[in-house]
Formats: structure tokens, C-alpha cells, sequence
């Protein structure tokens, strides 16, 4: 999550809204949206996951008020970048009726994060708190950096983005230590409560990786804070988006590679971190990248294909927190390109079932991109 305190501290700076090549229009309020999901089949509906811990949903045809989906703030730990941070569905929904949420919470004293299941209702309108079932959970050694972003490919595994703990630099090199969680996207089984380990994760056969004591479930490693991760649907199955937000300098956006390295805390984007020289190579680099004179947290979004804005068709749409710009990047490969400016704090984004997209301003507005 992109902590408050940047925003408080640089939302001065924020410009002045410019003109965008779409329209934006508010169809809900909800405060401190951090995702925004689209069942893949089922009943219809836009699910906003906000950040205190509460799921709503709304019908993105007739936006009216958001209806109340489940509240877990009993257990959830909010605040800065902690809180109720990811969503996704079964893989077989709505045949397996599950949905799956990445949050913080507190165990003793100690800050944790939990990927759980819950049971949802036929019609889609709830989810049950009382049929949590915990997929796995891990301690957070700081309190940023907890990523939270879930996302089930078009593989059937689910996809779990996890920060490198926090502190400043990645002062324990989570980053670049295959032994733990942090610092990596998870891939993981969950046909088979609570989960199996998929043959084919690149660090299952470690003698084959050269990776001796790599944790079987790590997929991709090397990032600081995945946030935002989004499969473009007319992809083979293998593309998977996802920005990681930057320290000192600089924002990125990646394409997901199995076993790739994306280089933190020896890298940030294309750059080494506070060093003069580094070795680059072994490293994947980002699609994309900013510095900090253009923005200051970059906020991952999604491949268009929808039907309202032609000129962003196959194009990887996404934005600074702080300073409300928006960009796009090819797919197919190219630079990416300046959409405008806006004075919003985009957390989030999403598509529903007509390809139409939709972004999450922090403050508390999901507003529609139409043309």
C-alpha cells in the first residue's frame, strides 16, 4: 500500500488536472480502495475491497450504493500501508463458491500477513466470516511493505504479491533471499484446501534451479512492494503485469517471468541502488520505469481491451499515487506514453465483464474511464 504520509507530504505538488485522452465517471464512493475485482464468472458485479477491512459491490450498470459484502475489521490491523490489501476469486467459481483476501493483522504483538478463503453465497451478495479457512500466513518484520495484491491466472493457480517486509532499503535482503516469502510473487494450488505447491514453480526442483533451499512456492523474486498485479485477457496465459514501487528514485512496471529476478535491493528499476556500479546481468528489467521528479509511488493497473477508449486498445494503463499522472505502455513492446495529469490518488484499478476499466481513487471514488 502507498503510505498516507507521502501523500501528506507531497500531495502540494500534486498538478493541476490536465486533459486526459478519456472521461472520468464517479459510479461509487468508497473510502480507501485497494483493489478492485471482477468475478470471472457467476453474478455480475464490481467488488471493492477497502483498505479498513470491508469488501462492497456494486452493480457497474446501475451504480447505486454500494451493498456491504463482508466486514472483517474484527480482525483486520489497518492503518499506513497495513489493512485489508487483496482479492480474488476460485479459479472454479462460482462451481467452487470460495473467495480468497490478503490481509495484516496482529498475533501477540507481532504484525503478520493472511491469505484466507471465505465462503461466498449463491447469489454473490456475501461473504461468511465465520467460514474463514487460513491458506497461509507469515510475520511482517515492519509495518509497510505488504504488498497484498492476489490474482488467479489463466493457469488456475492463484498469484500472491508479497512486499520485502519494510525498512528503509530492504535492510535484511529479503529481496534477494529465496529462503523466505518476502520480497516475492507466491504461485500456489488452492484446488486443494489449503494448498499444494504447482510441479512446474521454477524453485520446485532446486537441484535443477540451482537454487539450494529456494522455498518451493516462490514463482518470481527481487521485488520491493508488488503493487498491482493484472493478466491481460487475451494474453497465452503467461503474461502477468504487476508495478513494484520504488525507494529513492525510481517507479516500475514489469512483465512477470517465472523465476525471474527483478533485482531489488541490488537494483531499483533499471538503476543500481546506492551504489556506483553493480552487475546488472541474472536481473529481469522493467517494462517501464519513472523517476521521482515525475511521481513517487507508482499504483500497477491493467491491459485494456475494452470497448469505450479504441486509442488505449492492448495497452497497459497505470498511475502515481502521488502525483495523479497516468500513463500507458504497449504490450507488444515500446515506450510508454504520458496520458495526463488528474488530481486524484489512484490506489487502484479494475475491469468488469465488458472489458471496461475502472480506477480507485484513494480518497474515496471509484470513477469509470469511458471515452
Amino acid at each position: 500500500m502507498h503510505p498516507l504520509h507521502v501523500l501528506l507530504a507531497c500531495g502540494a505538488a500534486t498538478p493541476a488536472a490536465a486533459a486526459l485522452p478519456f472521461s472520468l465517471t464517479a459510479v461509487a464512493s468508497i473510502d480507501a480502495p485497494t483493489a478492485i475485482v471482477t468475478p470471472p464468472s457467476g453474478p455480475d458485479g464490481l467488488y471493492v475491497v477497502e483498505q479498513v477491512g470491508r469488501i462492497w459491490r456494486f452493480d457497474p450498470d446501475q451504480p447505486d450504493k454500494p451493498s456491504l459484502v463482508v466486514d472483517l475489521r474484527d480482525r483486520v490491523t489497518s492503518g499506513g500501508e497495513r489493512g485489508l490489501l487483496g482479492l480474488a476469486f476460485a479459479p472454479g467459481y462460482p462451481t467452487d463458491p470460495r473467495a480468497f483476501v490478503n490481509y495484516t493483522y496482529e498475533a501477540d504483538g507481532q504484525l503478520r500477513t493472511r491469505i484466507a478463503a471465505y465462503g461466498v453465497s449463491a447469489d454473490g451478495a456475501t461473504f461468511d466470516p465465520k467460514s474463514e479457512a487460513e491458506i497461509l500466513a507469515f510475520d511482517q518484520p515492519y509495518s509497510n511493505h505488504n504488498s497484498g495484491s492476489l490474482a488467479v491466472g489463466p493457469d488456475g493457480m492463484l498469484y500472491i504479491g508479497v512486499g520485502d517486509g519494510g525498512g528503509r532499503g530492504d535492510p535484511k535482503g529479503n529481496g534477494q533471499d529465496l529462503g523466505g516469502w518476502l520480497g516475492s510473487i507466491l504461485r500456489i494450488d488452492v484446488t486443494q484446501p489449503p494448498y499444494t505447491v504447482p510441479p512446474d514453480n521454477p524453485f520446485v526442483a532446486t537441484e535443477v534451479a540451482s537454487k539450494p533451499g529456494a522455498l518451493p512456492e516462490i514463482w518470481a523474486y527481487g521485488v520491493r512492494n508488488p503493487w498491482g498485479m493484472h493478466f491481460d485477457r487475451r494474453s497465452d496465459g503467461a503474461t502477468l503485469w504487476f508495478a513494484d514501487v520504488g525507494q529513492d528514485a525510481w517507479e516500475e512496471v514489469n512483465r512477470g517471468v517465472a523465476g525471474g529476478n527483478y533485482g531489488w535491493n541490488v537494483m531499483e528499476g533499471t538503476h543500481c541502488y546506492e551504489a556506483r556500479t553493480c552487475e546488472k546481468a541474472g536481473f529481469v528489467p522493467p517494462v517501464a520505469e519513472y523517476g521521482h521528479d515525475v511521481g513517487h509511488s507508482v499504483t500497477g493497473g491493467v491491459v485494456y481491451r475494452g470497448p469505450s477508449v479504441p486509442a488505449l486498445d492492448g495497452r497497459y494503463v497505470y498511475a502515481d499515487f502521488v502525483t495523479g499522472r497516468f500513463w500507458a505502455v504497449p504490450t507488444e513492446g515500446g515506450a510508454p506514453n504520458l496520458l495526463g495529469d488528474t488530481e486524484l490518488n489512484p490506489s487502484t484499478f479494475g475491469v468488469d465483464r465488458k472489458g471496461r476499466l475502472y480506477v480507485g481513487d484513494y480518497r474515496g471514488t471509484i470513477w469509470r474511464v469511458g471515452p
